[in-house]
């Protein structure tokens, strides 16, 4: 596939869409079967929640605080979970009114804010991860931030990019979303 971003030809690595087929198939779907265990507390997220994410994403990103100091972080994400739960709960993307996308982003800015803020942010777990466990809980709602989906929209211009990542991912994720809302 080419991409005009890059300037060249892409394809897909057979090694790449072999990991993406064991992390759909296997880390993405044990992460949801882990949610629909949690009954009630569905929305109470613990290390736990982090490590499958961390387990569905790959990298090497790695979790680097103590457990309860992570936990007691992860209160305040899932009073927002909580939150997008209630107000939008089976919906899908593309059938959000115009008034909701606002308040649909407006909570997805301030679940990301938690990724950047002193007092709940967690080394390891930044908004991409995020992204990914929101999609987990939601995932006809929020789409994952990902550095291949945002490149072969078209959403990013070359200097957005530096040896292959997304330099400041986050900025993409309106864009992101409005395109597929659309």
């Amino acid at each position: 596939m080419y991409n005009p971003i890059l300037k060249k030809e892409q394809s897909i690595s057979p090694r790449a869409e072999t990991l993406w087929k064991k992390s759909n198939e296997c880390s993405y779907k044990s992460y949801q079967k882990y949610i629909k265990k949690k009954g009630k507390d569905k929305y109470v997220l613990t290390l736990i929640d982090l490590l499958y994410i961390s387990n569905f994403k790959g990298g090497n990103a790695t979790i680097n605080e103590e457990e309860y100091i992570i936990n007691q972080k992860l209160t305040k994400y899932s009073e927002i979970l909580k939150l997008i739960h209630n107000e939008f709960k089976e919906v899908k993307l593309f059938e959000l009114e115009k008034e909701q996308l606002g308040k649909f982003y407006r909570l997805i800015e301030s679940i990301c804010d938690l990724t950047e803020n002193l007092e709940t942010k967690i080394d390891g777990f930044s908004v991409s991860y995020l992204s990914a466990l929101l999609n987990s809980y939601f995932p006809n709602l929020i789409p994952i931030l990902d550095r291949r989906v945002l490149i072969n929209s078209r959403l990013v211009e070359k200097e957005d990019i530096y040896q292959g990542q997304i330099k400041s991912i986050r900025k993409f994720y309106k864009l992101l979303i409005m395109r597929i809302s659309i």
